[in-house]
């Protein structure tokens, strides 16, 4: 699959690097789901009664500062998902998250223009701007 951003007439051009790493947070995005649920799911580890070495001894904190450092960044992708117009919400989403072909139903500048917007602001929420 190959990543690239639009260079002509773009005004959210963004450097190679943080483009690439702002578009595989966004593939993340279904793992960091399943991993936000299988969190709250986690049992605890049985005490044995026996100190075991420095760390943070309070599990349910870890879990939940874990749980909320991916969510931070659900929230920010559902938050620019929801952005997009909704007729071309699913075709950008699927151009990133799969690969796919834009629709038919509209030009591909259209789509590479919500595209472009939808990664930049998502780097920007996720402070990598």
């Amino acid at each position: 699959m190959r990543d690239y951003q639009r260079q002509k007439g773009n005004k959210y051009l963004l450097p190679r690097t943080l483009y690439h790493q702002t578009i595989w947070q966004i593939r993340e995005y279904y793992r960091l789901k399943s991993q936000v649920d299988a969190i709250l799911e986690e049992s605890p580890s049985p005490p044995d009664g026996q100190p075991h070495g420095t760390g943070i001894g309070d599990e349910v904190a870890c879990k939940v500062i874990r749980r909320e450092n991916k969510m931070s960044v659900i929230k920010v992708i559902e938050k620019e998902k929801n952005a997009i117009p909704k007729e071309y919400r699913d075709g950008v989403w699927d151009n990133i998250q799969f690969g796919a072909p834009y629709p038919m139903d509209a030009d591909r500048t259209t789509y590479g223009r919500y595209k472009s917007r939808f990664v930049y602001n998502i780097a920007k929420g996720l402070y990598l701007l």
